[in-house]
């Protein structure tokens, strides 16, 4: 009975720690930004949460080592180094930021600056419940960004074109009047409703309370009141959205297509595929009224700076061009350090923390401590994950005026909007410089076109990068992504002044993404998910999108603070979330009602 018993506990126990993570939104967007807070005292509180630790391991090279500089890496050694431990990331590549660094082509007309990823954000340019912005928060580096705000993108269909303003009920109601059937308004109106309470439920609890052991009893104890408001709906935040489709009795093949796009934003999977938590946040974001969207001037690589800059100020250390071979293990089976690529060996005194995906950091562990695979096994050490496809990327430098009226984002689907997942059929495209013209010379723009989790890696394979093969592959694979601007610019071609194509082989060499994937699905076909922070290792703990919750920007940095707060006692977490949520930190302030309509 009491076996029983134990077995309910800790079934219970990973429930609520999923709950806690539904204010993770979107691959790119977050609830609502809440107005500016009160006397922003973070730099007291840096001074009152790092304490110098009597016990700390002085012929270690650091307490933690972190592998990989992504914003799952970064956000874990920030909250370590504001909880007062030692943390030193090690990146493989000369740049920081994994798959969201900024990159420089220089020019006879100038320098234009490229993003590598990321292009949608939001909930950053004031406190809010996203993740990032309450690990920048932590380190008093989120008012070092500018952020540029909008409202929204384009939409370009093969039945029509749209424009999708956030927050604007009536512009809605008239798109779905347009492209939807006859009962698609009163199905809307309906899945809404439905929606509404899981909506508030995703936000409830903020995502700092995250951890991966028993310890997370004590900051889920004080967040009671949310995780009660989320616990009639855990079904449909912590399963796929679909759920919640089925329960609206959705049917119209518009609003489905929808819902399963802007699912494939997040997770590069259809609603079946993606977690209700994320989605159900998204639509309370998008549909709140006078919401709006951020980009950071300066591109991604200026989140990357403030984030490099909060972790150094607090004494912790980024090295670049540092390349980890193998993860140690010691006698016992602990994981105590790494062997880098040049023979030196590091030690570190608590944790290694790996940012890199999780068939990479398998590889790097040695033959006799990898976990051995079974046929029904699912592990992230031994092979067991699934797999996404990769992107294909197109950047562009571009010279001269564009066509007037061209906005800064637009999702093109070239084949059908009804499936989000044929071949290569959504294209997103982002021309930062309409928000930020310094990316680019005077008079010229930057425009990243790509597709992702969409392109196999099999026809790939093998192939020599000088190869004109390879050269020809790219080209091809390129032609829906150029398909895809000229909608948008139909002169395009006259105006390039650098073209670069990215391929999964460029993901693989440069990112260190594994066959270029996109990352593991949240929900394998098995049923089962992504874990959480700490692998069967002892001493070693996972960050990134290869754990829970998944792929995303959000998702990515709320990992971060799971492996951090794991890492310290319960009560410093506990003292860390009652400092920020004294300076507003934690949760938006109550916003407008949602919009039925």
């Amino acid at each position: 009975m009491a076996h029983r018993y134990a077995k309910v506990f800790f079934a219970v126990l990973r429930e609520a720690m999923a709950l806690a993570a539904v204010a993770l939104l979107a691959l790119h967007w977050i609830a609502p930004a809440r107005p500016p807070c009160l006397e922003h005292r973070s730099s007291q509180l840096i001074s009152r949460a790092r304490v110098p630790r009597a016990e700390a391991d002085t012929s270690a090279d650091a307490d933690v080592i972190i592998i990989g500089s992504g914003i799952g890496g970064l956000s874990c050694a920030c909250l370590l180094a504001r909880y007062g431990l030692k943390p030193l990331v090690l990146e493989s590549h000369s740049i920081p930021g994994g798959c969201a660094h900024s990159f420089e082509r220089r020019t006879a007309a100038g320098t234009f600056v490229f993003d590598s990823g990321p292009s949608l954000w939001a909930g950053m340019s004031a406190p809010s419940v996203n993740p990032l912005r309450q690990v920048l928060d932590a380190v008093d580096e989120s008012d070092s960004i500018e952020w540029a705000r909008y409202d929204g993108w384009g939409m370009v269909l093969p039945q029509g074109d749209f424009y999708f303003k956030t927050g604007d009920a009536a512009s809605w109601a008239e798109t779905v009047e347009r492209f939807g059937g006859a009962d698609a308004p009163a199905q809307w109106r309906r899945l809404m409703q439905t929606a509404a309470p899981v909506i508030e439920a995703s936000g409830a609890t903020p995502p700092m309370v995250l951890r991966s052991d028993v310890g997370a009893l004590l900051p889920l104890l004080r967040c009671l009141p949310g995780l009660a408001k989320a616990a009639p709906q855990a079904k449909f935040l912590n399963g796929p959205f679909s759920l919640l489709m089925s329960k609206a009795e959705l049917t119209d093949p518009f609003l489905k297509g929808w819902l399963d796009y802007l699912s494939f934003a997040l997770s590069g999977l259809e609603a079946d595929g993606t977690l209700g938590a994320a989605v159900s946040f998204t639509l309370g974001d998008l549909y709140r009224p006078n919401a709006t969207l951020d980009y950071p001037i300066g591109g991604s690589g200026a989140v990357i700076a403030a984030l490099k800059r909060g972790l150094e100020k607090l004494g912790g250390e980024l090295r670049t061009g540092t390349h980890v071979e193998e993860i140690r293990i010691d006698g016992r089976g602990r994981a105590t350090g790494v062997r880098l690529r040049n023979g030196e060996q590091l030690r570190a005194s608590r944790a290694v923390v790996s940012n890199a995906d999780a068939w990479a950091t398998a590889k790097m562990l040695p033959e006799a401590s990898r976990p051995q695979r079974r046929p029904d096994s699912g592990g992230p050490l031994n092979g067991g994950m699934p797999m996404t496809p990769s992107f294909m990327h197109l950047h562009l430098g571009l010279r001269g005026p564009l066509p007037e009226g061209t906005g800064i984002h637009y999702s093109v689907l070239l084949d059908s909007f009804e499936h989000i997942l044929s071949d290569r059929n959504m294209v997103i495209i982002s021309i930062p410089t309409l928000l930020d013209p310094k990316l680019a010379p005077a008079g010229s723009h930057v425009l990243h076109a790509y597709y992702a989790a969409d392109e196999p890696y099999d026809d790939w394979e093998g192939l020599a990068r000088d190869s004109a093969e390879y050269a020809a592959l790219k080209l091809e694979r390129a032609k829906p992504l150029w398909a895809a601007v000229e909608k948008v610019i139909p002169n395009v071609r006259d105006l390039v002044e650098i073209e670069m194509v990215a391929s999964p082989l460029t993901h693989e060499r440069f990112l260190r993404r594994t066959r270029g994937t996109y990352g593991p699905p949240l929900f394998a076909n098995d049923g089962s998910t992504v874990p959480f922070a700490k692998t069967t290792i002892p001493g070693l703990l996972h960050c990134g999108d290869s754990c829970f919750p998944g792929i995303g920007v959000p998702s990515a940095a709320a990992s971060g603070m799971n492996a951090a707060n794991t890492l310290v006692a319960p009560w410093e977490q506990l003292r860390l979330m009652a400092e920020l949520d004294s300076q507003g930190m934690l949760q938006p302030a109550p916003g407008a009602p949602l919009s039925l309509d």
